[in-house]
């Protein structure tokens, strides 16, 4: 599920708490939900962040370099 998907999923999620739930519990039920979309969040920086390293990786003739002798070492052993 992409970002945009999840947000969407979650508007429709809050409005029909905040129409059907009862005001006791509907303050636990939010909270829940506003959770899970800050993890979904921390997630999404975790993945990204990894993203980026690997990109820069990938752009650095040293690293790309050293990663084939590594692997080519792996393969050997």
């Amino acid at each position: 599920m992409n970002n945009h998907a999840f947000q969407a999923a979650r508007t429709q999620l809050e409005q029909l708490i905040h129409r059907n739930v009862d005001s006791k519990e509907k303050l636990a039920m939010l909270s829940l939900v506003k959770d899970m979309a800050a993890a979904m969040e921390a997630e999404q920086d975790i993945a990204d962040g990894a993203l980026r390293i690997g990109y820069a990786k990938r752009r650095n003739p040293m690293a790309r370099i050293q990663d084939f002798i590594l692997g080519e070492v792996r393969v050997a052993q």
